[in-house]
């Protein structure tokens, strides 16, 4: 009878509990009035960051539903900065809903749908950057990047950093939004070229030529050689270079020219300069006459004076003009001729004319026919 009041007691005190840790469910039948008896009678033990529903000291019930969620440390390092959070989620998209942590756009160093263990995760977190970026001397361009340092930028970018490029700032710089990247690209390369080797001009004295004579010997002719170079490029362009080998081809051969050095006989003083000539006389007065009307006209003219010139432009005792008398085949100056060739050359005029109306105001005085 003793065992089956104590069997009818126990029943009468259990209780039977719908228990989920950490989304697992599964039902216990256990002894106790509250929450925190639920939870002692199955060995789980709650901390000060775990979440029990409802709390620890509330009654149970047949048919009460304990939840039971662990606090675990998240240490997210966000783009280089780690801050530890702690939750209660089992799987990082919930923990970062948990947190209203908003990582759509960014890289995460693990599966959004890994799980969380009790122990904790470690979370890398990198954002999207807007960079300026310029690669190898190229032009500047903008590019969205999800990149934690500067190397790695790089990487998504598809460049190959080698030991010798420059990077500025250097591959391990931590990247913030709105920075800029310049990529060198350095390269050493050998190469062989062919070169000219220049020659010299040579003088050499000669005693056999007077002082500012010279002579070309021998013609200069140009060296070859080849040379091996270690070239430096700086984005495809050389930047340097060194010569690492040389090899003479063909020597160059200088020029050579002979100088004079002997002196110059003093040099013949020269001749007196020939006296100028003496100045042309003025044609002597002409006053040779006669008795024709000429002579008479003549007196009229010019004073009878058959070689004057005033330089009035008429010529000689009965004053031709210069085309005048040219045109009746006069030569020279009408007052460089004789009276006789006046006369002459003044007949033909009046013979031309039918009278003596060239020497219009002395044949009128004289009463000659115009």
């Amino acid at each position: 009878m003793a065992v089956v009041a104590t069997g009818a007691g126990y029943a009468a005190m259990s209780k039977n509990v719908t228990l989920t840790v950490d989304g697992q469910q599964r039902d216990v039948t256990v002894l106790g009035s509250t929450v925190g008896d639920v939870l002692a009678s199955e060995g789980i033990e709650v901390g000060d960051r775990d979440v029990v529903v409802p709390g620890v000291d509330t009654p149970v019930n047949d048919g009460t539903s304990v939840s039971v969620k662990y606090a675990r440390p998240l240490d997210v390092t966000l783009d280089g900065d780690e801050t530890r959070y702690w939750v209660t989620a089992t799987d990082v998209t919930s923990a970062l809903d948990q947190l209203g942590l908003d990582y759509r756009n960014a890289d995460l160093s693990t599966s959004r749908g890994a799980d969380i263990d009790r122990s904790g995760m470690a979370l890398e977190v990198v954002t999207p950057k807007k960079l300026t970026v310029q690669i190898a001397g190229k032009k500047p361009r903008t590019e969205n990047v999800t990149a934690l340092t500067v190397g790695e930028a790089l990487i998504e970018l598809g460049v190959k950093v080698d030991k010798l490029d420059q990077v500025k700032p250097g591959v391990d710089a931590t990247l913030e939004d709105g920075d800029r990247i310049v990529f060198t690209d350095i390269r050493k390369v050998k190469r062989t070229a062919r070169e000219s080797i220049g020659f010299d001009s040579v003088t050499k004295s000669d005693a056999s030529m007077y002082d500012g004579q010279s002579e070309t010997v021998r013609s200069g002719h140009a060296g070859l050689r080849r040379v091996l170079y270690r070239v430096t490029l700086r984005n495809g362009e050389v930047a340097d270079r060194k010569a690492l080998k040389v090899v003479v081809l063909r020597k160059p051969v200088d020029a050579l020219t002979k100088v004079g050095t002997k002196d110059r006989p003093a040099p013949k003083p020269a001749p007196a300069p020939e006296p100028a000539p003496a100045p042309a006389a003025a044609p002597a007065a002409n006053y040779a006459s006669g008795g024709t009307v000429w002579d008479q006209l003549a007196k009229c003219e010019s004073g009878g004076n058959w070689a004057i010139n005033t330089g009035n432009g008429y010529y000689g005792g009965l004053q031709f003009n210069l085309s005048t008398w040219r045109a009746y085949g006069g030569s020279g100056y009408p007052h460089q001729n004789s009276r006789e060739t006046q006369i002459a050359i003044a007949t033909k005029v009046r013979d031309a004319n039918g009278g003596y109306g060239s020497w219009p105001a002395c044949s009128q005085s004289l009463g000659l026919p115009q």
